[in-house]
């Protein structure tokens, strides 16, 4: 046994002993007035009890895109899930929306600035236990997540063009994809934290993504330039042993990119300000190169595939680059030039890297996934699931792949396509599948089974599916579904363990998580409401792990 598998057993020992317990977060009340909401009366879009599921999971649909909820309706493409606990009974739940720059209606910032594209919404959600075992969730206030934003140089956004930096009157944030909560007193932040990337690279960006940090208290949302621009897929934090220091791993939705390591120090330009205060200021980026010179997945691939690695440095600034190709107007290298130094250091490219999470036993270990790129790496068709150990004292770390498909008699009877996931504090992982073998017809081709949602033990590797799409649950009323035949069309998407922000019955696992209708978009959805496209937000649980 090696040692990233040694302390991977010890986690799941300590995980049946000490399940993570919620501290409570005072945050900001929602602008919005709104409250009181009774839950969605549409039909779950994901199930548990599928003939190709079965496994005991059930699930509650909580929200349906298309839904007003008082004088807020959210638009489609929910993506990554956050959240942060604000009594036993009660939980503040951030979504973010995968729209680009110039999707969906127009909303208002504090200052009255408009502007379309990603954005951030919030539900608060309460789930009770009575003494007779009756469940009851409600929905209780809805509403945007943040009513300031601050660009890249930190100035206030009064204009759209601070954003999109083409000077476009009204496209604003770009694919929020995968997102991370981070509590306050976690793993060194001062704040409560919701990351959000933006998975956009050129020609949509003119210098790729960048990653946004909101200040969940004051609904603040800030532009974190010193982590890099890329077309970012989501951040996890790590616990580096320096209360000076926060480590972020990160995740760049890009083909044949790098697995990247953000190293921030706290107060590093003492002006007190909430990017400072939290290591988002200042602070040095590394990419994963193996010890033995492996490259890409052609070499490094299979069940338990173990590699060494170790950190190496790339620049985010170069000021005497501002304005030169590949770098912006203050020197930030796009997301080509940080992957090219990358690969000019000798570094590893995954498929293509997806979401992250952190072992919540063991905070310098990580989940990661790679979702596959058959077209370039033809050993990595269905993906992979990885754990990283990182040693922050010799920046060094290793990885073990605890899943691959493309290993299987049928690949398509595994975890195809892992995108977003989530490290429960039962051990276990959570996996959302998003369709990309090439060709797609290869999703499904064997069992007809839909995207899925997937519980993997990383000791054991035993894997289970957890719950299925469901394509009969078009939604709302008024829409239809375009292409009805087309397996893996809708995808599960953003996925976090909550058992510990509610309550919950003896031995009951929680999840929220939430699905894109991609095939779902006219109706009630498109025309004037904008809405983007159809999905629905739920709790799946089950009684036992």
């Amino acid at each position: 046994m090696n040692t990233i598998q040694k302390s991977l057993a010890l986690a799941g020992v300590l995980a049946l002993v000490a399940p993570a317990t919620a501290q409570f977060h005072g945050v900001a009340e929602l602008d919005p007035t709104t409250t009181g909401f009774g839950l969605t009366t549409y039909p779950p879009m994901l199930r548990g009890d599928t003939a190709a599921t079965g496994n005991g999971w059930t699930a509650t649909p909580l929200f349906t895109v298309g839904e007003t909820l008082g004088n807020y309706t959210p638009i489609g493409l929910l993506d990554g899930i956050g959240a942060f606990p604000r009594n036993p009974t009660t939980a503040l739940v951030l979504v973010s929306h995968e729209a680009s720059e110039a999707l969906g209606y127009a909303y208002k910032l504090d200052n009255g600035t408009q502007l379309t594209g990603a954005r951030i919404s919030t539900f608060v959600l309460s789930r009770t236990v009575d003494q007779a075992g009756v469940v009851t969730t409600s929905l209780k206030r809805a509403g945007p997540a943040f009513g300031k934003v601050y660009d890249r140089q930190g100035v206030l956004v009064t204009n759209p063009a601070q954003i999109n930096e083409v000077g476009d009157p009204l496209k604003g944030l770009s694919r929020f994809c995968s997102s991370q909560s981070v509590l306050a007193g976690t793993y060194g932040f001062v704040d409560d934290v919701f990351f959000a990337g933006e998975e956009t690279g050129k020609p949509s960006v003119p210098h790729g993504g960048s990653e946004w940090a909101l200040d969940v208290k004051t609904r603040s949302l800030w532009a974190a330039p010193a982590l890099g621009r890329m077309a970012w897929e989501n951040v996890t934090p790590l616990d580096g042993g320096d209360a000076s220091k926060v480590a972020l791993l990160c995740g760049d939705d890009t083909a044949s990119s790098p697995l990247y390591l953000y190293v921030g120090e706290k107060g590093a330009i003492g002006d007190g300000s909430f990017l400072d205060r939290n290591g988002l200021a200042v602070g040095k980026l590394y990419a994963w190169k193996t010890s033995n010179g492996d490259l890409t997945p052609q070499q490094f691939n299979g069940l338990n595939s173990f590699r060494s690695g170790s950190f190496v440095e790339v620049t985010v600034q170069d000021v005497a680059q501002a304005g030169q190709p590949g770098y912006d107007a203050f020197g930030y290298a796009d997301g080509d030039t940080l992957a090219a130094q990358a690969d000019a250091l000798g570094c590893f490219s995954f498929s293509r890297p997806e979401d992250l999470a952190t072992n919540p036993l063991d905070g310098t270990q990580a989940v990661f996934a790679s979702t596959g790129r058959g077209q370039l790496f033809p050993a990595d068709n269905w993906g992979d699931v990885y754990v990283v150990d990182v040693d922050f004292a010799t920046l060094t770390a290793d990885v073990v792949i605890v899943h691959d498909a493309d290993a299987l008699a049928v690949p398509d009877s595994g975890i195809r396509n892992p995108d977003n996931l989530c490290w429960a504090d039962n051990g276990k992982v959570y996996v959302n599948e998003d369709r990309s073998t090439s060709p797609s017809s290869l999703f499904g081709g064997s069992t007809g089974i839909e995207a899925s949602l997937w519980q993997l033990d990383p000791i054991t590797r035993v894997y289970t599916r957890v719950a299925e799409i469901d394509r009969s649950a078009v939604a709302p009323t008024g829409s239809t579904d375009s292409a009805p035949s087309d397996l893996g069309n809708w995808e599960s998407s953003g996925v976090l363990d909550v058992t510990s922000f509610f309550q919950t019955l003896p031995g009951e696992r929680l999840l929220i998580t939430d699905v894109q209708a991609h095939s779902v978009s006219d109706g009630p959805l498109g025309g004037g409401s904008n809405l983007v496209e159809g999905g629905q937000l739920l709790f799946v649980s089950k009684i036992g792990n």
